[in-house]
């Protein structure tokens, strides 16, 4: 099992749109690549404005294929929307 993991610092001002459009918009179209088997959302508990998304995978195949097919358009899309008021972070976890 691959976690896929996202890591997103906001400005406060985007914080309540941003975590709208991020559930019905953004998780739901990654969700929609058929690669992720499903998916954990996570306020950070003493920083404040930062989420963490975790997708998880059944292969690095798998991520493989979300990278060259999916992951440039949907990062566009996240970035054109609230361009300079995020940070992002994002890691590939292996369960051991």
């Amino acid at each position: 099992m691959i976690i896929y993991s996202v890591e997103i610092c906001l400005k406060k001002e985007i914080a309540q749109e941003w975590l709208m459009w991020m559930k019905s918009e953004h998780i739901p179209d990654v969700m929609n690549t058929d690669l992720f088997r499903r998916f954990k959302m996570f306020q950070n508990i003493g920083v404040e404005n930062t989420y963490t998304i975790q997708y998880e995978l059944n292969s690095m195949e798998e991520y493989q294929t979300y990278e060259k097919e999916f992951a440039s358009n949907l990062q566009k899309e996240h970035r054109d929307k609230f361009k300079g008021k995020f940070k992002a972070k994002r890691r590939l976890l292996k369960n051991i």
